[in-house]
């Protein structure tokens, strides 16, 4: 790619992130741009700007754009071996420290809902469907809006549940129509959610964390920002369960419980300095650049708050919101830049 494409593509990037909301910065160079070209082909646009400028005119290619570059490959018990460990050897020991209290379980880039419901089948196995419905709440998300639909409607062709065993089929899914459905009483318990891994504050207070080949699409500078979130969510010894793919490049805050499986239990907490420094640690060949670096650690502090913190500079437009601020005022990285009068916390009661 040359260096005016790299330009062009950099700005189609903002472009969508300005317009949409979508935040694609952070992930790998080559896979992103494989998969906006491939659309671009199919589009018969050449350039960047000049897809941008398709973008502009043609809103509907927004959602074909994203389907591309969110490739939502999933499926039931996908890796069993990895899943057999899961069940076997760490849910029992989980399930054992919460023998009363709520277990929360975070499915994060969920798709189209077939490892939520793998991970439902499971704890409904190991503790009952009683326990199920009185203790367990799962949380299930992703940035694909056409994938949540899919995630809650629960609807399956017949060789989507071929890895799943005959007795669990029998026991979860009830037939309609031509396809098979998630049992309705058991779906109660999930809520699903849209949710930006990169920029959403995460879900706290968490017993187990289910995101299995996502981190892959990331550039290691996002993986790490990503990952310590992961941590700040998980209660003490939950359990992160990733993807065969992926690997735990931080290992002080994450301990391996199984490494072939991808299993690992989070470690203590690491002090606010390694934290600050390794979300703001520059991707390789970037230049370090001071400016950004500095950004990144502003940022990375305030986001480590507990308390609700917003930045407006004198023309009362929000420049930085913290994570605890996002959640509490429902706010998005989309919003930063706007006026703070146009936005609903200048004027909703808290």
């Amino acid at each position: 790619m040359t260096k005016a494409a790299e330009a062009d593509f950099e700005a189609l990037l903002e472009f969508i992130r300005d317009d949409r909301g979508f935040d694609f910065t952070g992930y790998k160079r080559s896979t992103l741009g494989r998969r906006v070209r491939k659309r671009m082909q199919e589009v018969r646009v050449d350039g960047f700007a000049e897809y941008q400028e398709y973008l502009t005119h043609h809103p509907g290619e927004f959602t074909a754009l994203f389907n591309t570059i969110l490739i939502n490959v999933t499926g039931f018990f996908r890796d069993p071996e990895a899943w057999e460990s899961l069940a076997r050897g760490h849910l029992p020991r989980l399930l054992e420290k919460k023998a009363h209290g709520e277990v929360r379980v975070w499915s994060a880039a969920c798709a189209s809902g077939e490892e939520t419901y793998t991970v439902a089948m499971l704890l409904c196995e190991a503790l009952g469907t009683d326990r199920f419905y009185d203790q367990v709440k799962i949380y299930a998300t992703d940035v694909d809006e056409e994938a949540l639909l899919q995630a809650r409607a629960a609807r399956y062709a017949d060789h989507d549940l071929e890895a799943v065993p005959g007795a669990l089929r029998a026991r979860y899914f009830e037939r309609a129509g031509s396809h098979w459905a998630f049992r309705t009483d058991l779906r109660r318990q999930i809520i699903f959610g849209r949710h930006d891994l990169v920029r959403d504050a995460p879900i706290s207070h968490l017993d187990l964390l289910v995101s299995r080949n996502s981190l892959m699409y990331f550039n290691a500078e996002t993986q790490a920002r990503i990952i310590n979130r992961f941590h700040f969510a998980l209660n003490d010894g939950g359990v992160l369960f990733l993807g065969k793919a992926e690997m735990m490049r931080h290992g002080s805050l994450f301990v391996p419980a199984d490494l072939k499986a991808r299993i690992f239990v989070r470690g203590p907490r690491a002090s606010l300095r390694d934290r600050l420094m390794m979300i703001a640690q520059p991707q390789r060949g970037d230049g370090g650049e001071r400016g950004a670096q500095a950004l990144r650690l502003r940022e990375a502090a305030l986001d480590a708050q507990l308390a609700a913190q917003i930045v407006v500079d004198a023309a009362g437009t929000l420049v930085l919101a913290n994570a605890a601020a996002r959640s509490l005022f429902g706010l998005s990285g989309a919003d930063e830049g706007r006026p703070l009068q146009d936005l609903p916390v200048s004027y909703r009661p808290v």
